[in-house]
């Protein structure tokens, strides 16, 4: 069975685009209004048990707002776990094992008006 990563990210684009409050890009336009959220980046390792092709995969979101305050970051990135953690994702391609939320964090960025929320997934997928 071919590589589920390509299939993955469409799967977490597509839930993530139904289930936030705020638009979702995968390379957001230059300007763009927050807040948004993104797919940042992936990391993969192979997990493979016994006959069966695993690989362990570390997505990273960041959410992006000029809300005074961690408030708008800390909701949306709350809407990414309800979405995401231990919940079901069907792909085109290979299969989602398990999905957990293992990391967040909101901070300020240098320009004093933005914040800035990341999210840090690890999935588990086979094929």
């Amino acid at each position: 069975m071919a590589d589920p990563s390509f299939a993955l990210q469409v799967a977490l684009f597509a839930r993530l685009e139904a289930e936030l409050s705020c638009p979702v890009f995968d390379g957001a336009p230059m300007n763009q209004a927050r807040p948004y959220a993104s797919i940042d980046s992936e990391i993969s390792t192979s997990a493979d048990i016994l006959s069966k092709r695993r690989d362990l995969r570390l997505f990273y979101l960041s959410v992006w707002s000029d809300f005074k305050g961690q408030e708008e970051v800390k909701r949306l990135m709350a809407e990414i776990d309800l979405a995401l953690h231990e919940r079901t994702l069907p792909l085109e391609t290979g299969r989602v094992i398990s999905i957990r939320v293992i990391r967040k964090q909101a901070q300020r960025e240098p320009d004093g008006e933005t914040y800035q929320g990341s999210v840090t997934l690890r999935i588990l997928t086979e094929h």
